[in-house]
C-alpha cells in the first residue's frame, strides 16, 4: 500500500503487525493451532522482543494458499464421485 507524503512523493505504508490473538481470531482457530502452523512452517511469523507477530500480507498469502488447496480438494472429490457414478 502506498500514500503520498507532504511533498507529493509516494511512500510505502507499513501495516501494523498482528498478534497471535489477532491471527487466531481471523482464522477462527485456537492460539495453539497458530503455534502448530508455525512449527509446521505453514505460517510465517516475526519475533520482536519475545513476541510472535505476523505480517498481514503473509496471513493473506496463507489464506489464499489454503483457498487454492481447498478448491483442488473439492475438485478431486467431485471428479471421484462422478467416476463412481
Amino acid at each position: 500500500m502506498t500514500e503520498p507524503d507532504r511533498e507529493g512523493k509516494t511512500v510505502a505504508y507499513i501495516e501494523p503487525l498482528l498478534s497471535i490473538e489477532d491471527v487466531a481470531g481471523v482464522l477462527r482457530i485456537s492460539e495453539s493451532g497458530i503455534y502448530r502452523l508455525i512449527r509446521r512452517e505453514e505460517l510465517c511469523c516475526v519475533k520482536v522482543g519475545g513476541r510472535t507477530l505476523f505480517e498481514p500480507v503473509e496471513l493473506r498469502k496463507f489464506i489464499a494458499a489454503k483457498r487454492q488447496q481447498g478448491a483442488k480438494n473439492l475438485d478431486s472429490t467431485t471428479s471421484t464421485r462422478n467416476e463412481a457414478a
